[in-house]
C-alpha cells in the first residue's frame, strides 16, 4: 500500500512532472514507472521515496509508527550511542551481476534516464546514486552522491562538488597522468546510500560507515572492469574511468533542485568513460 504504478509515461519531462506533482501530497505514494515509452518492460524509474515518515523509517531502520518529533528521537538515540564502523563483506557475486555488459555491449539508453525538469541539461541516471573510487596513494574507498548525466550510449558526466573527496582523489590520479576509475551505483538499499551521503573523515569508507547504521556488514563483490567493491544488491551499476580535463570534456548540468532552482549552470566536465555496465533483472533507477 505504500507504492502506486504508473505506466506510459515519458522519460521527457513526464516523469520527473508526475513525481513532483505529487510530492506535493504529504502521503504521497512512492512511484513506480514501468512501460516507459521505447524502452523494456521491467527497465523501471522509482521516485518519491521517502516522501513519508512511515517509508523514511522504513529506509533509517526505524519503527514504521515513528514520526515527527519521535524520528527525531530515533536519529538522536542512534547518534547518542556512537558510531561504531563495521567493514563490508566481500561475496563472489549477487544480484548486480545478474547482467553483465562490456565493450561494445556497453549501452546506457537502454534505461530509461529522466529529463527531470524541463531546463535541466540532459537525462540523469544518477541522482539518487553513488559514486566508488580508491585513493591512489593511501588505498581506501570513498562511497558518494553526486549527480550523473548521460551524454551518450557509453559517456557519463558527474557533477563534483569542488573540495569534496572524490574531487581530491580525481586529481591525484590525473596529476600522476591517470584516468580515475569509478564505479557508479544507480538504485541500492537505503541503508548503503545513507552512508554515502555522510559526511565521513577523510580516509573512513562510507561503507563502514553504512554497516553500522545497519548493525551488519554492507554485502559487496568486486567489479568487471574496475575491482572497486560494488553494492552485491545494488540494481545497476556503470563501472568506468574519469580522464583529465585536457583529455575530453562535455558539458554538463544545469539540474533542477527540489527546492525549485537550477543549480551550477552548464560547465565542461571530464567525460567518464563507461567501459561495463551491471545491472540486476529488471533493474529500477
Amino acid at each position: 500500500g505504500e507504492y502506486q504504478l504508473i505506466e506510459g509515461a515519458n522519460v521527457e519531462e513526464e516523469i520527473g512532472a508526475i513525481s513532483f506533482l505529487l510530492s506535493a501530497n504529504p502521503s504521497a505514494p512512492l512511484l513506480l514507472f514501468d512501460n516507459i515509452k521505447g524502452y523494456r518492460p521491467g527497465y523501471r524509474v522509482a521516485s518519491n521515496l521517502f516522501n513519508t515518515p512511515k517509508r523514511t523509517a522504513l529506509g533509517m531502520g526505524f519503527p514504521l509508527e515513528a514520526k515527527g518529533i519521535e524520528l527525531v528521537k530515533a536519529f538522536r538515540e542512534k547518534m547518542s550511542a556512537g558510531i561504531k564502523l563495521v567493514a563490508p563483506l566481500e561475496v563472489e557475486t549477487g544480484p548486480i551481476k545478474e547482467n553483465i555488459q562490456t565493450g561494445d555491449k556497453v549501452d546506457l539508453f537502454q534505461f530509461p534516464a529522466p529529463k527531470w525538469h524541463e531546463h535541466d541539461g540532459g537525462p540523469y541516471i544518477g541522482t539518487g546514486s553513488m559514486v566508488i573510487a580508491r585513493d591512489p596513494d593511501e588505498g581506501w574507498v570513498n562511497v558518494s552522491c553526486y549527480r550523473v548525466q548521460v551524454h551518450d550510449r557509453n559517456t557519463v558526466t558527474l557533477y563534483v562538488s569542488p573540495n569534496h573527496h572524490l574531487d581530491a582523489i580525481m586529481k591525484k590520479y590525473w596529476r600522476k597522468g591517470l584516468n580515475c576509475p569509478v564505479a557508479i551505483s544507480c538504485g541500492q538499499e537505503p541503508g548503503v546510500w545513507l552512508g554515502a551521503c555522510w559526511t565521513a573523515q577523510w580516509g573512513v569508507c562510507e561503507y563502514d560507515v553504512a554497516g553500522w547504521w545497519r548493525g551488519k556488514p554492507v554485502e559487496v563483490t568486486r567489479g568487471v572492469s574496475t575491482d572497486l567493491p560494488i553494492p552485491a544488491t545494488a540494481e545497476i551499476v556503470l563501472e568506468g574511468e574519469i580522464v583529465p580535463p585536457d583529455v575530453e570534456t562535455r558539458p554538463e548540468g544545469p539540474f533542477g533542485e527540489y527546492l525549485g532552482y537550477y543549480a551550477t549552470g552548464t560547465v565542461n566536465r571530464p567525460a567518464c568513460r563507461i567501459k561495463a555496465i551491471l545491472h540486476r533483472n529488471a533493474p529500477i533507477i
